[in-house]
Parts: C-alpha cells; sequence; structure tokens
C-alpha cells in the first residue's frame, strides 16, 4: 500500500515558487500545457488578483508556447477583481474545480488542447494539486505556499495530512 500511496502523491518535482521552475527542461520534456492552481501558488489566497509581475511572467510562458489555464477550487464569484485580471490577460480560469477529482483536470486539458503526457499541474498542496495531476498522468510540480495564510479546511486538515506523510517526500 505504501507504494500505491506514494506513486500518487509524490510530486515528479518540487520548487521553491513558481519563478524557481525549469520551463526550458519541461518544454525539452515535451511539456506544451501548463496547468496551474490559483491560491498561494500564483497569488496569496483571498488577497486580490495576482500581481502584475505573476501576469507578466505567465504572459512570458505564453509568449515562450507554452498553453496556460488556472484551476481553482475557490468560488470565485466573490472576488471579481481576480476573475477579470485572468480574463483582460486571456488566461483561462476554471472554478470550482473541485480538485482532486479528475473533472476540472479534464476540463483544464480540453482547454489547453493538450494530452496528459505533455501537461504539467504546478500548485502548493499534495492533496488536491499533486494527487489530482498524478491521478491523470500529468507532471506534478509541487511548490511551497506563498503565505501560511490560507483557507481553515487546508490548515487545518490538508497541511496535517502533508506533514503526517512527510510534505516532500524526496526534496
Amino acid at each position: 500500500m505504501a507504494v500505491c500511496v506514494s506513486r500518487y502523491l509524490e510530486p515528479r518535482e518540487t520548487a521553491r515558487d513558481v519563478f524557481s521552475i525549469d520551463y526550458e527542461g519541461l518544454w525539452q520534456r515535451g511539456i506544451r500545457g501548463l496547468i496551474f492552481d490559483l491560491d498561494n501558488t500564483l497569488c496569496l489566497w483571498r488577497q486580490g488578483p495576482p500581481s502584475s509581475e505573476m501576469l507578466g511572467f505567465l504572459g512570458d510562458l505564453r509568449r515562450q508556447g507554452f498553453r496556460i489555464c488556472v484551476l481553482s477550487n475557490g468560488h470565485l464569484s466573490s472576488q471579481p477583481e481576480v476573475l477579470s485580471a485572468f480574463s483582460d490577460a486571456g488566461i483561462p480560469l476554471i472554478w470550482p474545480a473541485r480538485k482532486p477529482l479528475p473533472w476540472g483536470f479534464k476540463r483544464a486539458l480540453s482547454v489547453l488542447g493538450t494530452r496528459p503526457e505533455e501537461t504539467a499541474v504546478i500548485g502548493d498542496q499534495l492533496l488536491t494539486d499533486v494527487l489530482g495531476g498524478n491521478l491523470l498522468g500529468l507532471h506534478t510540480i509541487l511548490v511551497d505556499p506563498l503565505s501560511p495564510m490560507e483557507h481553515p479546511w487546508t490548515r487545518l486538515f490538508s497541511r496535517t495530512v502533508e506533514r503526517f506523510l512527510g510534505r516532500r517526500l524526496r526534496r
């Protein structure tokens, strides 16, 4: 059973943040689609839209040829500034994704027009981003959360389970 658990909860890569990922290496491996988590990956939880630096960075990745989509478990109807920031940038935002269930990921693949083996998911949680991505055969990259401020469920349940499992199995 431990082999099964580690297979689905172990990211293929880890990085400090989205800026520290080797995107050239991903491109060389055939990765063409990038699915980013929103909260604590691209921006702070419930603190408004991503910074202009982050949106510029995502734009740079698009100009390099990557197809980009953002997948969030959040209920963003109360955050119109977040929705409009991604809409204005031309970046699809899918919510609520209900990660780690497959439907949001499958919708993101459809929006990107990529297959699982040519798509990476980048996020800060083992139990949503990594588990969901691994279940569909995506290349998973776990980043450190931007802030300790997060949804109470994440802080009390997910982070506790992550600590129990050893959040960074091979960092």
